[in-house]
């Protein structure tokens, strides 16, 4: 039996940045995934970014994290979005060249003194005992395994056991085991949903009909910039039509979204063009928006109209959007369901409250998108590491951190749908701006190994001047954030014994009983944010607690 101090199992986006944050921190650590191919893998859009994404790769930058670097090297289209705005709403996004994006991914990971990559499927997991195929054993174990828990892809009539579809076509293993492992160890499953669109031969499409969109020249980075990336490619819109639509409404039962045979819940932000048009009658177009799939690539991804529909059908609407007639399909769009656990069972360091060595990131957990994935990847194996190394835990909260709302949203209200990031989940998000997350998170990551003293100094020099600026700009409703921090401080100071009995609570409903039970807040401050709780409620706890 080889011994490890943290095994992460998956190695998606929050796999990768889960094992170097271990590894950074100073823990013997092993990676497992299925094949090379996983480190880095964009399997849907490949970009990163975006309103709310930006913030959390900039507080992955500043607790040294992979994506940001990752994606310096292998961006190819660069735009700021809302420029016109404040800097708290602005938002850096990129798109990513896949291959340069994976080749950075597995260069960094192989600077990680401390990290071991083995590429195996998992087919034994014994939580009990600490093990892992019969051959690894860790003080804690990190799962991050994307949609690979009974992972089932769909395309209209076919249904296909798959973890993903690959570039050429072929289908990876789904896990058949570790759903069982969990349910036996007392976690709850959910069953969630996400979809990706077709990709399609770039020289068949008709770019003259659509509006060109180019990057900013120059252009801002996630991390430190890359000197030797040159690369400027050009984006395209286009968009739905009438007959787009007719087309998608006279073939809505054999979709498979809306005649029952998908069951998983899907995202409501990122819906599938089938579900725009049927959630939405009176818009009578949809952008699409032509994103390459790399830099010499020869694919283009459509972003906005992804589907579940048979390609019978998918040929024929997406030949009816300006600038498609003749596209050349190379991958069909599909819908793929996969099993997730209910986030409540974790507490802030994503450590399952029942089973401490078990630490969980990514879409496990019920959130959508790489960088929700690989932000609660730095946070779980950091904390892995701490576990198994009896060292000090990375702890963040809404207040200062956008990846500190995510956590605390998903473990105290747990999702109904694929949890997605937005600057509006946060009520401080003028004080969680990208350009200040270095000041914020910087001496964190310093104190606990994460990043170095001389990284951040460099890093916070650099920012100082904006920081300033931005800071004097929002002075008023800064100090408005300062106060109602101080007061969520004192609110989490409260703590909540992990045992605590509300059943004989008076003033409490049913309803709310069963909610705090299912959740057990750790603190007033996460009992205040469930749904429906009173403030009448909040006191009957209060006092008990007091007492």
């Amino acid at each position: 039996m080889k011994k490890y101090d943290v095994i992460v199992i998956g190695g998606g986006h929050a796999g990768v940045e889960a094992a170097s944050a271990s590894a950074r921190r100073g823990a013997k650590t092993l990676l497992l995934t299925q094949a090379k191919s996983d480190l880095g893998a964009l399997s849907c859009n490949p970009s990163i970014g975006g309103p709310g994404k930006s913030q959390m790769v900039a507080e992955m930058d500043a607790l040294g994290g992979v994506m940001p670097r990752a994606a310096d090297r292998a961006g190819i289209h660069w735009r700021t979005l809302n420029a016109s705005h404040g800097a708290a709403t602005q938002a850096l996004r990129a798109q990513i060249d896949r291959e340069l994006y994976h080749n950075a991914i597995v260069d960094i990971l192989s600077g990680d003194k401390n990290l071991t990559v083995k590429y195996e499927p998992v087919f034994d997991l014994d939580i009990k005992n600490k093990t892992v195929n019969k051959e690894y054993s860790a003080t804690a174990i990190v799962l991050t395994t994307g949609t690979f828990l009974g992972g089932l892809v769909t395309r209209g009539d076919e249904k296909i056991p798959s973890g993903r579809l690959q570039d050429d076509g072929t289908y990876q293993s789904p896990d058949t085991h570790i759903s069982g492992v969990l349910r036996d160890s007392g976690f709850k499953l959910l069953r969630l949903k996400t979809g990706t669109p077709a990709r399609i031969k770039k020289d068949s499409i008709d770019f003259s009909v659509c509006e060109v969109q180019p990057g900013d020249i120059p252009h801002d980075w996630f991390s430190d910039g890359d000197e030797t990336n040159n690369y400027d490619s050009v984006c395209y819109i286009t968009h739905t039509t009438e007959h787009t639509h007719d087309i998608i409404r006279e073939n809505i039962t054999n979709a498979p979204m809306y005649n029952g045979d998908i069951r998983g819940t899907g995202p409501r932000y990122c819906p599938s063009l089938e579900d725009k048009v049927m959630r939405f009658p009176d818009h009578k177009t949809h952008h699409v928006f032509l994103e390459p799939e790399g830099w010499n690539s020869d694919l283009i991804y459509p972003n906005g109209i992804s589907t579940s529909f048979g390609s019978d059908v998918q040929d024929k609407w997406i030949r009816t959007i300006p600038g498609l007639e003749n596209a050349e399909i190379v991958r069909y769009g599909y819908a793929i369901e996969y099993d997730a656990i209910d986030a409540r069972a974790l507490n802030d360091k994503l450590q399952a409250r029942d089973v401490p060595h078990m630490f969980f990131a990514g879409q496990i957990n019920g959130t959508s998108g790489y960088e929700e994935a690989a932000a609660q990847g730095l946070i779980a194996g950091a904390n892995a590491a701490a576990y198994a190394l009896g060292a000090d835990s990375l702890e963040i909260d809404r207040t200062n951190s956008m990846i500190g709302v995510l956590i605390n949203d998903i473990t105290t209200l747990g999702v109904d749908e694929p949890y997605r990031m937005f600057t509006s989940r946060s009520e401080y998000r003028l004080s969680l701006r990208s350009d200040n997350a270095i000041a914020r998170l910087g001496p964190i990551g310093v104190k606990l190994g994460l990043i170095s003293d001389e990284k951040y100094n460099e890093k916070l020099s650099r920012k100082s001047e904006i920081i300033a600026q931005n800071d004097k700009f929002y002075a008023g409703y800064i100090a408005r954030n300062e106060r109602e921090i101080a007061a969520y401080k004192r609110d989490a100071m409260l703590k909540i014994p992990i045992d605590f009995k509300y059943d004989a609570l008076p003033g409490l409903t049913n309803e709310l009983i069963e909610k705090l039970n299912a959740t057990r807040p750790e603190n007033i401050a996460a009992l205040s944010r469930i749904p429906g709780m009173t403030p009448a409620g909040i006191m009957v706890v209060l006092r008990r607690v007091k007492n």
